[in-house]
């Protein structure tokens, strides 16, 4: 029989190299080996819910979890595969078991808040994301958390607040496509397309192939009257679509 440490590490490298349905194969033959190896469990969860294999990885979580309640690394994976099920209000239970037992990791904030924002609990989400950036305001979850934060304010009408947010996210990676897209939805809302258009620009030049920025671009485009570029952004959302 294969030793189940060696299978383990085989799993992790493809993990850590992006290859997750080989690192799942590996881990799932460690845990054939060994029913009790609890963190073979767990990245096995990690390597599915990865894969969008999201059923499985809340089995596996459960799994895990069975042998070891207290690991707080597995009630959050728990909780991101749930949120990707849409079944939020369990993904809430397994964050809030997450941060009982480590209340300093700024990812269990940010998933709890993905929770609240998906239940329309807008003022919740933002008080999460609120609490993953004191925990954690540099550092690589800080800037998702600043822009989710921002797409909360915005679903409460608070757009200046929103687009104060986006900027701090820019600030800490000027390369996510996703919030300029949301700062130029946020600048739609307070009647500036002018600028919208810039954030959509900037959106599609790091991602050419962002459908929704494309079509956003459009509709600040049409309001400013320039119609026939607000057409050509909508033909390219439309090629995008057919491809």
């Amino acid at each position: 029989m294969l030793d189940p440490d060696d299978l383990y590490k085989e799993g992790a490298a493809h993990y850590s190299s992006g290859s997750f349905e080989e690192a799942a194969r590996s881990l799932e033959m460690a845990i054939e080996a060994d029913p009790l190896f609890v963190e073979a469990r767990y990245l096995f969860g990690e390597a599915l819910r990865k894969a969008a294999r999201y059923q499985e990885a809340v089995e596996s979580y459960d799994a895990a979890l069975d042998l070891k309640p207290d690991h707080p690394r597995c009630w959050r994976g728990r909780a991101v595969a749930l949120n990707e099920l849409a079944r939020h209000e369990e993904a809430l239970n397994s964050a809030a078991r997450s941060l009982e037992l480590d209340p300093g990791d700024p990812r269990s904030w940010i998933v709890r808040g993905y929770a609240f924002h998906s239940l329309g609990r807008f003022a919740e989400a933002a008080e999460s994301y609120d609490r993953a950036i004191e925990i954690d305001p540099l550092g690589a979850r800080a800037g998702r958390a600043w822009n989710n934060k921002g797409a909360a304010l915005d679903n409460l009408g608070r757009h200046e607040e929103a687009l104060e947010c986006y900027d701090e996210s820019i600030l800490i990676d000027p390369f996510d496509f996703y919030t300029w897209n949301n700062k130029g939805v946020c600048l739609i809302a307070l009647k500036r397309p002018k600028v919208a258009v810039d954030c959509f620009e900037k959106a599609v030049e790091i991602y050419p192939e962002y459908t929704t920025a494309w079509q956003n671009m459009a509709l600040a485009l049409k309001a400013l009257g320039r119609d026939e570029e607000a057409e050509a952004a909508l033909e390219r959302s439309r090629e995008l679509e057919a491809e």
